[in-house]
């Protein structure tokens, strides 16, 4: 070996210790952003529940006090002696409460049989009181800013001086002069933005998103930019949008692009994807680059529905693998990405969306549903001819104390021959469970997913220190895709579909307190001596 060869492999070497170091560095990070901010929310929550009980609960008997977190639930016929205080769940008032009973961010159903000799307090959620209930006290619904607010004299003394600070910031053409500083908690802000996948290698890049709430006449820009090191490409997003009105404001807009692409954002969150990439050299999804423009035009209707409508006008392309190095795992190798079919696209998309959840990385309760529509002829100047539809329904349910049902279903079909990057995927990840990944493919697809909570804090091992950090989640999926034999009509083919024809598996896993971080356990139920696939999750699979 001469020197010029030894150099290179010095060199090399330095560069993996430094990448290995970078990536553990970002894990360890990860893994402690997650605790402390899980650890900065329970301060919260307790100075938050500290203030609720001096307000609310002043002449309370602390003997009588009982505190839960999580779900809570007082059955018909029973008694509860005292006043009650549950935290971050939902209190369900079947039976009768001696007392008064304080919810922090959470929600409250007295149910027809309930019977509350005291107040009902919901701080940061919603009382829902069934007909011949009875409320011997007062039913308040605040919230915890508010209450903080009021409770701490020093908090006044901050509030004035951030009012002050934001009066010498205004500008002078500012007719209001100060903003409502409600509205700080919806502003956006530039995001660096990195990730990781096969044909990509590793991107950097800067991300301005999208406002969160418009008020009034409003301009918006927002977009994306940056540099795929192994694709050699530079990517971007740039698009604005004109916005007026509230609650049911509308919008029209438009925006140029040039980026990688996928039709596997629900299968898994990209931060996740980039992880399982850079760590173990699995990449969970399929890509195809978008290159072309938009014009859409948005309605909401009030504060849970929302239509879209968008031209699209854009070339499709395939991409190829651009890398096999990972971390962990670097003698593996990627799965090939799939070549599309390539052409020019021009389309007319549309979306209704409705979502009444609680919370969108980790609900509680609520729905949630989006239908979107896709169509492309030729006599639009385009390459393809097809329309394909999309159906996502979603229910999160409440059990009583400690215990939540969710449930997704899901179906696709078509007319015409979909293009291939259009195809719908099922098996592994957030989808089949017990399944290979992506085992089952075609232009008909339907899917059911089913989850039973148990919260840890509802258990009688609830004690055990270990247990107590860890809730239970028991699962069930159904679903196929299959290729139609007449693809005439969206509707053709679902006639002959059997029941049996379904792939089911059944599965069992240990979550977070979130739910969030999760080891699945699933096996099939078709067919017998198969092995129980086994995956690590950062974040729920609906």
């Amino acid at each position: 070996m001469n020197e010029t060869d030894t150099d290179r492999l010095v060199m090399k070497q330095l560069i993996f210790l430094v990448v290995a170091v970078l990536a553990l560095l970002l894990v360890f990070g990860l893994l402690f952003s997650r605790a402390a901010v899980a650890q900065d929310r329970e301060d919260r929550d307790r100075e938050l529940r500290r203030a609720a009980e001096r307000r609310y609960l002043k002449q309370s008997d602390a003997s009588r006090l009982r505190r839960e977190t999580g779900n809570y639930a007082v059955a018909n016929g029973v008694v509860f002696d005292g006043d009650l205080v549950v935290t971050r769940g939902t209190v369900t008032i079947a039976g009768k409460v001696n007392g008064s009973v304080l919810i922090i961010r959470g929600d409250a159903l007295i149910d027809s049989t309930g019977e509350i000799l005291g107040d009902i307090v919901s701080v940061g959620g919603r009382i829902d009181r069934r007909p011949n209930s009875r409320v011997f006290g007062d039913m308040v619904e605040t919230s915890p800013r508010y209450l903080v607010e009021e409770d701490d004299p020093e908090n006044h003394a901050k509030r004035d001086e951030r009012d002050r600070e934001e009066k010498k910031r205004a500008p002078r053409w500012n007719p209001d002069r100060v903003r409502r500083r409600w509205q700080h908690e919806f502003d956006t802000s530039f995001d660096a933005k990195v990730r990781y996948n096969r044909v990509d290698g590793l991107y950097l890049g800067g991300e301005l998103p999208r406002k969160r709430f418009h008020r009034g006449l409003d301009i918006d820009f927002f977009g994306f930019g940056g540099y795929a090191l192994k694709g050699k490409t530079w990517q971007y997003q740039a698009g604005t949008d004109l916005s007026a009105g509230g609650a049911y404001r509308f919008a029209v807009g438009a925006e140029l692009h040039d980026f990688t692409a996928s039709q596997d954002e629900w299968i898994i969150p990209e931060e996740e994807n980039s992880l399982a990439a850079a760590l173990i050299n699995e990449d969970f999804r399929d890509y195809y680059r978008r290159d072309g423009y938009s014009f859409f035009a948005a309605q909401h209707l009030g504060r849970w529905m929302k239509l879209t409508a968008e031209y699209r006008n854009e070339n499709h392309l395939s991409l190829p693998n651009k890398t096999d190095w990972s971390l962990f795992a670097n003698k593996k190798r990627f799965r090939a990405n799939p070549a599309i079919d390539e052409g020019k696209l021009v389309s007319y998309w549309g979306q209704i969306k409705f979502d009444t959840r609680d919370s969108e990385s980790h609900p509680r309760r609520g729905w949630f549903m989006t239908i979107e529509g896709e169509t492309s002829r030729p006599d639009l100047n385009g390459e393809f001819d097809f329309d394909r539809v999309l159906v996502d329904l979603r229910r999160y349910q409440p059990m009583g104390y400690g215990k939540t049902i969710d449930l997704r279903l899901r179906a696709g079909t078509g007319r015409g021959e979909l293009p291939q990057q259009y195809l719908f995927d099922l098996g592994g990840i957030s989808t089949l469970r017990g399944y290979r990944f992506k085992e089952f493919t075609g232009d008909r697809m339907v899917m059911g997913n089913l989850e039973y909570r148990l919260n840890s804090g509802s258990s009688r091992l609830h004690g055990i220190p270990l247990v107590k950090e860890f809730n239970l989640v028991l699962f069930a999926d159904a679903g196929l895709a299959w290729f139609a034999d007449d693809n005439s009509a969206p509707d053709k083919s679902f006639d002959a579909l059997n029941w049996r024809d379904l792939k089911t598996d059944v599965g069992v896993a240990l979550t977070d307190r979130d739910g969030q971080v999760r080891l699945n356990f699933a096996k099939r139920t078709d067919v017998g001596h198969q092995d129980i696939v086994v995956t690590f999750r950062l974040n729920r699979d609906f």
